[in-house]
């Protein structure tokens, strides 16, 4: 069976758990923490990127794109990027907007601080970083609310990739607790679809260490 090594309070390895299951690719999950890497594949694994699969032939596929790439390749019968063109454009623009720009705006300023920041060794969390991570997630939610005034999912008519990288950068963040979802009701509605799909559940089951998520977390109803 193909093993996909991850941590999983990382939204790379989350989409890629999610993309896995909704590609009904069996995989054995293998944790594999950021500040304790082992040398599992060879002297170099250490310094790569997380999330690594390892395939059924030997393959070994590291970081989330590497991997999306290789599956969409290699499994053809459901695509998450879609069909046309145009609908695939668009798939990989909101997949930049969160795995790139909401990552360094918003997750990385406030999970690492409160979670990775603490394992690292480091200082206490830094307050300006969670202060511009904090301010930060109201545009990206003002901007899904937009486009859910549109738009049956965010990219389109279908559940994309667009939704899968959205949401894992999302349950990151609301696995601290630093979602304001009152005030975009439209957008906790498109987050509890997303959270209702049967590739999420081992998602809300995700538990770290001595940091216990908020009681709506693993809620499909909240």
């Amino acid at each position: 069976m193909r093993e996909l090594y991850h941590y999983p309070l990382c939204p790379f390895g989350r989409l890629t758990r999610i993309y896995l299951l909704e590609k009904s690719l069996d995989h054995e999950l293998m944790v594999d923490l950021p500040w304790k890497r082992k040398k599992i594949f060879s002297e170099n694994h250490v310094f790569s990127d997380l999330p690594a699969l390892l395939e059924m032939d030997g393959t070994i596929l590291e970081g989330w794109y590497a991997i999306v790439e290789h599956l969409e390749l290699h499994y053809r019968s459901t695509s998450l990027l879609r069909v046309t063109q145009k609908e695939r454009a668009e798939t990989r623009r909101i997949m930049t907007l969160f795995n790139e720009m909401f990552f360094a705006d918003v997750t990385k300023n406030i999970v690492f601080e409160k979670v990775m920041n603490k394992y690292m060794g480091n200082a206490s969390p830094d307050s300006a970083s969670l202060r511009k991570g904090n301010a930060a997630v109201g545009k990206y939610l003002d901007y899904i609310s937009w486009l859910m005034d549109r738009r049956n999912w965010l990219a389109g008519d279908e559940f994309t990739l667009a939704d899968v990288c959205a949401a894992a950068q999302i349950s990151c963040v609301d696995y601290v607790g630093s979602m304001a979802w009152d005030s975009h009701p439209n957008v906790k509605e498109w987050y509890m679809r997303v959270k209702s799909r049967p590739s999420f559940r081992g998602i809300l089951a995700d538990r770290i260490s001595n940091v216990i998520p908020p009681a709506h977390y693993s809620e499909l109803d909240f």
